[in-house]
């Protein structure tokens, strides 16, 4: 497959003519011009579909928690973080890298919310303000359309108690 930067320089070449021959077929200037644009526009939008979407280390796991268990009133048993952790690594950038005081999904992205966050009000804010982000980026961090429901529910939930 040819790159787009051995694309780029042909085009150029080839823009410096008035008309320029592919194949067997014609092109003006201005045609190279816009084939021009768009390989650029192209190669621009790949580069940042390529990139990993940044998130702090809790909301990435909040997204990977959700995902896999909206549908479950508890979290398994045997749920270690360290496979939560393997799995947020994969599709996120962390913005930052210091693991803090989670020990337990349930620290991170609680089933009850409400009652886990009862008496801890600080807690309950920047827990709301993760959910606040997920919500309105969900289509850009959630790869589980589903969980979308159960996410805005429980933002809701906690935006009320």
């Amino acid at each position: 497959m040819i790159g787009s930067d051995v694309l780029l320089r042909h085009l150029q070449k080839l823009g410096k003519e008035e008309t320029s021959l592919i194949g067997s077929k014609q092109y003006t200037q201005s045609q190279i011009r816009i084939a021009e644009r768009i390989v650029q526009d192209l190669r621009d939008d790949l580069e940042k579909a390529s990139r990993k979407p940044k998130l702090s280390r809790r909301r990435a796991f909040i997204v990977i928690l959700e995902e896999l268990f909206y549908d479950m009133p508890e979290y398994p048993e045997n749920l270690y973080l360290e496979n939560i952790h393997r799995r947020a690594s994969q599709r996120f950038e962390y913005m930052n890298r210091n693991i803090k005081t989670f020990t337990t999904p349930t620290e991170i992205h609680p089933k009850n919310p409400c009652k886990y966050y009862e008496d801890n009000g600080h807690g309950k804010a920047r827990y709301r303000v993760a959910l606040e982000h997920l919500v309105n980026g969900f289509d850009r961090y959630f790869q589980e359309p589903s969980a979308e429901a159960s996410l805005k529910k429980i933002y809701r939930d906690i935006r009320l108690c």
